[in-house]
């Protein structure tokens, strides 16, 4: 069955995306298999849509940051 996109849509490879947003592409990539980010694969190649790539920063980029920066401060000092 052929993909279907409904209008035309502008992809980023994984290293463009991270250059877009200004993340790494290791958290790109955590997403990505984590299924928060969904892809298209052709061949070896993976893109996102900028459309996808927008979506996920508004709804799940900042809750992980805000849950790893939680888990990174130390516990037990007083400020």
């Amino acid at each position: 069955m052929p993909l279907e996109v409904p209008a035309p849509t502008k992809l980023y490879s994984v290293n463009e995306a991270a250059k877009v947003l200004g993340v790494s592409r290791v958290t790109l990539w955590k997403a990505i298999y984590d299924g928060k980010l969904p892809v298209i694969r052709y061949a070896k190649w993976v893109f996102v849509s900028e459309h996808d790539l927008q979506e996920w920063k508004a709804k799940h980029y900042r809750a992980e940051m805000a849950r790893r920066r939680g888990k990174s401060k130390k516990k037990g000092k007083k400020g």
